[in-house]
């Protein structure tokens, strides 16, 4: 049996935007086993099955033992999608024969011998694409591609789907008949300010509609204040107690959720979702490279002409701030046209 290491060790949306590279592993090498190695957080919403085993990546475990550890699973192949030095340099000094993964760095010519040269700042494809391009390379020369679209892969538990199903029961809240607004951004992304949010939050529940406002343990004080702002909301904190894929499995039975393009909008995708995404106009954020894998979904973005490329430059943007554009009727519209 062929054994296959694939690695993503970075955020919640970056991994999940890396679950299709497992799928088309599957089709290509049907016989293999394929071990995805990621930071432990996630595991929760990452229990696959067989052929597929989640590994937990431990930053503070030294190079030579991460070797180790890889030498001794005997692994024929390594993906690793994002060169991450630590994890780059164990693969190699492990003597894995076929490592495949972006020509990013001097470093990377010389640990990669299967690798590709992609300039992913250039945003020319979607993430997921940038990855099954990666994936496409098999050992004995073999190249395989996918028609059709990718899609992420979450998995969770029972007791997850239980846990979810009870917060709903305890609150009232009835399959598909909610929305939630996950308001955060963890500093990945621009954002909406949170006074624009609320005043949804508000036109939503005048409409009858109910709003969960889902945040993560950094983001309590955030979701806490639509308490006062936008009384009648039912606020999904980690005090909740029902974890990420507790929190996968409520945006499962939700009838959308509105996002920023991070790690909980692409969990929303990935359980099936529609979804509301809100993305900033900077060119390496772009809708194009970090859209959400779902249909139907809705994407807005402030249609100004940003003269920046890869960071905000602030006040002194003679469009700042254009994520006050974000208007609560346009974004009601929006939502039922999404619903229809």
């Amino acid at each position: 049996m062929k054994r296959i290491l694939v690695t993503r060790t970075d955020r919640l949306g970056d991994v999940i935007l890396a679950t299709p590279v497992l799928r088309r592993l599957i089709r290509s090498c049907p016989e293999a086993r394929i071990d995805f190695l990621v930071r432990k957080e996630w595991v929760p919403v990452l229990r696959f099955p067989e052929p597929v085993r989640t590994v937990i990546y431990d930053p503070e475990l030294p190079v030579g033992d991460l070797a180790a550890k890889f030498r001794a699973e005997k692994y024929d192949a390594a993906y690793v999608l994002r060169d991450e030095s630590p994890v780059t340099k164990a693969i190699y000094r492990a003597g894995i024969p076929f490592r495949v993964g972006p020509y990013s760095s001097l470093r990377s010519f010389f640990r990669f011998n299967r690798g590709l040269l992609q300039r992913r700042s250039r945003c020319l494809k979607h993430e997921a694409a940038y990855n099954l391009d990666l994936a496409g390379r098999l050992p004995g020369g073999l190249r395989v591609q996918d028609e059709d679209p990718p899609l992420a892969w979450v998995e969770t538990s029972d007791e997850a789907k239980h846990l979810a199903g009870r917060f709903l029961s305890d609150h009232g809240l009835l399959p598909g008949a909610f929305l939630v607004i996950h308001p955060g951004s963890s500093g990945s992304a621009r954002y909406v300010k949170q006074g624009a949010l609320q005043a949804l939050a508000r036109a939503l529940l005048r409409k009858g509609t109910p709003v969960v406002v889902s945040g993560g343990p950094a983001e309590e004080a955030l979701i806490e204040a639509f308490r006062g702002e936008a009384p009648g909301v039912t606020l999904l904190g980690s005090g909740a107690g029902i974890g990420l894929d507790g929190l996968a499995e409520v945006m499962r039975q939700a009838r959308s959720v509105i996002a920023h393009g991070t790690g909980p909008l692409h969990l929303a995708a990935a359980v099936g979702t529609p979804v509301l995404a809100i993305f900033p106009p900077l060119f390496v954020l772009s809708e194009k490279r970090w859209g959400p894998l779902v249909h139907p979904r809705s994407v807005w973005v402030p249609e100004v002409t940003c003269p920046e490329k890869f960071r905000c430059a602030g006040p002194k943007c003679p469009v700042y701030d254009c994520m006050d554009l974000f208007d609560t009727d346009s974004a009601l519209r929006t939502l039922e046209n999404l619903h229809r």
